[in-house]
Formats: C-alpha cells, sequence, structure tokens
C-alpha cells in the first residue's frame, strides 16, 4: 500500500474537519440558551434553522415527540426525558472531541419544493458540504 505526500505511514485518514464550523458549535455548546441563524449545503440539500446546543435541541425533540401524539402512551413518555438525559452524557464528540451532529431548531428545507418546516433537525457534520451564517432571506 502507497501512501499519498501527505499521509505519514500509519496515519489514520479522517473526514475533513471544518475548524470554523467546530467553533460555532463549541459556542453554542458554551451557552445553552445561544442559537445562530444558519444555512448548510449538506448531500440531501439546502436547509435554514438556528444552530443550538444539544441538551436544547433535545428539549424541543422531546416536545415534537409529545406533539407527534405518542404522549397518548403514558408510560413510555413518562420515560422520555430519563431516556434523553441519559443518552447525553454519552454525547456528540468523538474520540478526538469534535463534534458529530449539529442540532437545528425551526428548519426549513430550501431544496426542496414548497420550502417545508420542521421544529428540529439533528445531522452529522461530516456531511455538511458547506454553511453560511445569517437566515435565508
Amino acid at each position: 500500500m502507497t501512501e499519498g505526500p501527505s499521509q505519514a505511514a500509519g496515519e489514520s485518514t479522517g473526514p475533513d474537519i471544518d475548524a470554523h464550523l467546530e467553533i460555532l458549535l463549541r459556542l453554542v455548546e458554551a451557552q445553552p440558551d445561544a442559537s445562530m441563524a444558519i444555512c448548510l449545503t449538506t448531500p440531501g440539500g439546502i436547509i435554514g434553522g438556528h444552530l443550538v446546543a444539544a441538551r436544547t435541541w433535545a428539549e424541543r425533540w422531546e416536545a415534537a415527540v409529545r406533539d407527534a401524539g405518542v404522549a397518548r402512551q403514558a408510560a413510555p413518555m413518562a420515560q422520555l426525558p430519563q431516556m434523553v438525559q441519559a443518552a447525553q452524557p454519552h454525547g456528540d464528540a468523538s474520540d478526538r472531541g469534535l463534534h458529530r451532529f449539529l442540532h437545528l431548531v425551526d428548519v426549513t428545507f430550501m431544496s426542496v419544493p414548497g420550502a417545508p418546516t420542521a421544529s428540529v433537525w439533528r445531522g452529522r457534520v461530516g456531511d455538511v458540504c458547506g454553511w453560511s451564517l445569517g437566515a435565508p432571506s
């Protein structure tokens, strides 16, 4: 096996890291009430929304699950907050301390006819091809 000029022997190749996006993720995680308007380009299309901390997203997700009618099943719904809390410590950080996922609320799918919306969206950081700050006009 041969290595490329920039790859040393024994060095693993991983996804490219967007340091600027990682900085934004760390900023919103450090201030749980913070949110940033952002547009993302992904293989699935362009998504606009507000970048938020994982915990903020989890709270919104929990409300969305309740609003979806699952609330009628009282026993499982009573356990939902504990399940969300239990999943959080394992978190979204990779073994190198980088975020694996990003979280948006108040989402618009701009590449789809009619620009449908959703209250929450979670995606892999590695699937973001490009991004810009600000809300779509």
